[in-house]
């Protein structure tokens, strides 16, 4: 196990890869669904994974054309977009202009310095690939049979299947935000939603060790009708979902080598 949240997933893969000799890493889970298609139950494999939570906190006055401090040395970049915390202010319809002194976010790539690379010479990754042999077989899970239902009387509205996903991102938060869901989802197209995740893929890519992660939605970040949180009632079904695709992809792995 990892631990939660991104420091422990990091320090934990690093440990894994350090102590031992590995040929691949098979990372999963449960995470919320930013995706309006796609329903809770489904098991995601994401081809790209981010870290969305490095960012450079804008002052207020400043805008999108304003440099960022440490931009011009590479530090920081408005190349891969920002939130403004004006556009979601409530009861302002009757102003003329209205702002917020939250201002802008703007999301920032990771430093990734690669064990093969040369010494202290950093290289910037936003989105990361997984192993494209390792996605390319997940492809022939989406076949597979899932959970549907929690007990006799709870049961999905749609049956959960396995799909391969364009993106998902991971930060330290716990989102529970129908705005916030609604922002990420537009921005970068992202389906699951976690906390770990791109923490392993970082080590992964840093050390040079192909790697895949699949992730089942326990909820709906925020999305969902309900008065609590989606996941208190579907996370053991996500959770087994997400363990049987792992096991029957590892079944798959082995014997396409």
């Amino acid at each position: 196990m990892t631990g939660l949240s991104m420091i422990n997933a990091g320090i934990t893969s690093q440990l894994l890869l350090t102590l031992f000799k590995i040929e691949g890493v098979v990372h999963y889970g449960i995470a919320g669904n930013a995706n309006p298609s796609l329903h809770i139950g489904f098991v995601t494999i994401p081809q790209y994974w981010s870290h969305s939570a490095l960012w450079s906190w804008q002052r207020y006055g400043y805008g999108p054309s304003d440099e960022l401090p440490l931009e011009p040395n590479g530090d920081y970049t408005r190349n891969i977009g920002y939130i403004k915390f004006a556009d979601y202010a409530e009861n302002v319809t009757a102003c003329n202009s209205h702002d917020n002194l939250l201002n802008n976010v703007w999301f920032q790539p990771e430093e990734v310095f690669p064990v093969d690379g040369t010494p202290e010479q950093r290289q910037h990754a936003f989105w990361i690939p997984v192993d494209p042999l390792y996605f390319n077989i997940s492809k022939s899970l989406e076949d597979m049979e899932l959970e549907n239902c929690v007990n006799a009387t709870t049961c999905l509205d749609e049956t959960p299947r396995v799909v391969q996903v364009h993106r998902g991102t991971s930060a330290g938060i716990y989102v529970d935000n129908a705005a916030y869901r609604s922002f990420i989802y537009k921005k970068f197209n992202v389906s699951p939603v976690d906390m770990e995740s791109a923490a392993v893929a970082l080590i992964c890519m840093q050390q040079r060790v192909p790697f895949i992660i699949i992730r089942a939605l326990s909820d709906l970040a925020g999305g969902g009708s309900a008065e609590s949180n989606e996941i208190d009632t579907f996370i053991s079904l996500a959770s087994n979902n997400s363990v049987n695709v792992v096991v029957e992809f590892i079944k798959r792995l082995v014997s396409d080598h």
